[in-house]
């Protein structure tokens, strides 16, 4: 089995290559998901410096450019959440990638309102409304949502509570946190599968904000290496050989 853990921090990354790990993702915070504060520019070169296992860099990553950066950063080549995601190949529901496409760079934003930890996604109706929410009608949403999850996940709500405790554990969470941490999978199939923006969360990377069309994952992966090679040519940044 080959073990390739996803890490934001220098530390994390030492550790995980010390306990054995075959390679490592590096994610910077420009990465969709729940995130750190690092840059991947700062992040990606302090762990190639550190570890002795092939660095993969994720985190602000859609095109061959951002490839031949982090080669030259020292990574062993890139992960692209939110541009595979944004494939026609994808599974995700067309009204969703719709909203992907329409975002600006503004548009995506970073929030610790859905669970208390900080989670990069797309700005949204639900998201403001728990932003502006008070901790009591943050309580309602949350237990609201949280019935949804427990009916679909077939979890007790002890078992719920015991995985948001877990999760606010070192950190101060409010109860509506906690229990939104426990059913964040609900809010995230809410609109990921479901196609539901109004009553889901869409992670995304910042990158979302310039991604403009949906190709296949064989041209994506075609356009990505063509426009890396042009690069290393030295035809310029918009070059295909």
């Amino acid at each position: 089995m080959v073990v390739i853990p996803s890490v934001g921090a220098r530390r994390h990354a030492e550790k995980v290559a010390a306990w054995g790990a075959d390679a490592v993702i590096v994610q910077g915070g420009e990465g969709g998901g729940h995130t750190g504060d690092v840059a991947t520019t700062v992040l990606l070169p302090q762990v190639v410096d550190a570890v002795d296992i092939p660095v993969v860099a994720a985190g602000g990553f859609h095109d061959g450019r951002g490839l031949v950066a982090a080669l030259a950063y020292g990574a062993a080549g890139i992960a692209m959440g939110t541009r595979f995601l944004l494939t026609s190949d994808s599974a995700v529901p067309d009204a969703v990638k719709s909203r992907y496409l329409e975002a600006s760079v503004r548009d995506v934003t970073v929030t610790t309102a859905v669970d208390g930890l900080p989670h990069r996604m797309l700005r949204s109706d639900l998201v403001e409304t728990l932003e502006r929410a008070g901790r009591a009608r943050s309580l309602l949403h949350a237990l609201r949502r949280a019935a949804g999850f427990r009916k679909l996940s077939g979890q007790s709500w002890r078992e719920m509570v015991r995985d948001g405790l877990a999760l606010r554990h070192g950190r101060a969470l409010s109860w509506s946190q906690v229990l939104l941490a426990a059913n964040t999978p609900m809010l995230l199939r809410a609109a990921m599968v479901e196609g539901r923006t109004d009553l889901g969360v869409m992670a995304s990377g910042q990158v979302a904000g310039v991604i403009e069309d949906l190709p296949s994952c064989a041209e994506l992966v075609g356009r990505v290496m063509a426009e890396a090679e042009g690069v290393l040519r030295g035809l310029g940044p918009g070059a295909t050989g």
